[in-house]
């Protein structure tokens, strides 16, 4: 009797996982959060900046995240690709460059750069600025940690351009 109980179970099991599998339950901790959605950003008390009103509209499929980046009357649309491969960036200040997405953990991890040229009549410099994306638990609040570097000036300034600031918007397309 014992052995015919034992065969039951194990098809038992197996029916069950894949019941859990095919319902869509979230099993694995390292879903990927959806990012899609529209963000405006939350006002900072006492900053001139206040002004600025920034919106942030996302789409993201399987194998890329579209952001479109509206400031000031300015609309710019860049595609970062998340296989890895670079795709095309558009600065707020409307220069062109190159970008990249990762996931890691729960945080949307985005990396560009642009070349600028600081000086009229100095060399070209690369502006490199890592994005650090995490949602809030219930997907209404999205903060982003920005960081920006001048590799090519590194060795003159050592680290003096380096720039880093948080920035908190919140969901406008939820009820």
């Amino acid at each position: 009797m014992l052995h015919s109980t034992r065969r039951l179970r194990a098809p038992a099991i197996i029916v069950g996982v894949a019941f859990v599998l095919a319902s869509g339950i979230p099993v694995l901790a390292g879903e990927r959060p959806d990012y899609a959605g529209t963000y405006t950003v939350k006002p900072t008390k006492g900053k001139a900046a206040n002004s600025v009103n920034t919106v942030l509209h996302v789409v993201q499929h399987d194998d890329a995240i579209e952001i479109t980046h509206v400031e000031s009357g300015r609309t710019m649309t860049s595609r970062f690709p998340l296989n890895g491969s670079e795709g095309d960036y558009t600065s707020p200040g409307g220069v062109a460059g190159k970008g990249k997405a990762q996931f890691k953990g729960k945080d949307l991890i985005l990396e560009s750069v642009v070349v600028t040229k600081p000086q009229p009549n100095g060399p070209n410099v690369r502006m490199r600025t890592r994005e650090r994306w995490r949602l809030s638990s219930d997907s209404k609040v999205l903060t982003i940690r920005f960081d920006v570097d001048f590799p090519d000036l590194e060795a003159l300034t050592r680290g003096v351009t380096d720039q880093s600031w948080t920035e908190t918007y919140l969901r406008s397309d939820i009820p």
